[in-house]
């Protein structure tokens, strides 16, 4: 009995990480609304563990509950600038303790997937460079040593991720991203916290003024 109910959850958690996986591919727009019924043909499972996973996402922020059931987050113009005022406080601190903690092999890793975003995007393949956008956010905050500060802080980047897939069906928004990326890659190469944290301010001086003056992109 024991063991069944493990695999079950197993099971769930599997599905969890699919639709996860999904939404940082970008393969469902803000807004849209994910239907069990279809999940599972597009899966090939059952209602169950996709009702689960749906359930679970919504508590992680990583999707919205509605009377109708779950939605891609969507984001207003007014949402936008609230997010980007709270990254302010915890981008920075993160990217000292990255830049004060990544080894060389962390580094390695952090430029792999930053090629990859950049071969992704030289294709015009938006789903493999969002992909690779969102491994690079969760490898780069696995290396803060403060794990609380870089959980809430990586639960802000996954719950807008989304909308940063539409937006980087862009190529000039993809450019951005990769150009602020490899800034504050050469700071984490060089062990130097402040040009880490003013890197990623600059990006988000960037950030707030596009969003001021645009909104959400559609």
């Amino acid at each position: 009995m024991a063991k069944a109910v493990i695999q079950a959850e197993r099971f769930r958690d599997q599905v969890y990480q699919i639709i996860r996986d999904s939404l940082r591919a970008g393969e469902f727009l803000p807004g849209q609304r994910l239907l069990e019924v279809e999940l599972g043909e597009k899966y090939g499972v059952s209602r169950t563990p996709i009702r689960e996973a749906l359930f679970q996402l919504a508590r992680d922020g990583l999707l919205r509950e509605t009377d109708r059931g779950y939605i891609a987050p969507v984001y207003t113009k007014k949402d936008l600038l609230e997010r980007l005022e709270v990254k302010r406080l915890l981008a920075p601190a993160v990217a000292m303790h990255v830049a004060r903690n990544a080894t060389p092999t962390d580094i390695k890793n952090l430029k792999k997937l930053h090629e990859q975003e950049k071969l992704a995007h030289t294709k015009g393949d938006v789903r493999s460079f969002n992909l690779a956008n969102s491994k690079f956010h969760s490898e780069y905050h696995s290396i803060c040593d403060n794990s609380l500060l870089a959980k809430q802080a990586l639960v802000l980047e996954e719950q807008f991720d989304p909308t940063r897939s539409k937006i980087h069906t862009h190529a000039v928004d993809r450019k951005n991203t990769i150009r602020y990326e490899a800034d504050l890659l050469r700071a984490i190469s060089k062990g130097d916290p402040a040009e880490a944290a003013k890197a990623i301010v600059k990006f988000l001086d960037f950030l707030d003024s596009h969003f001021a003056e645009h909104g959400p992109i559609s």
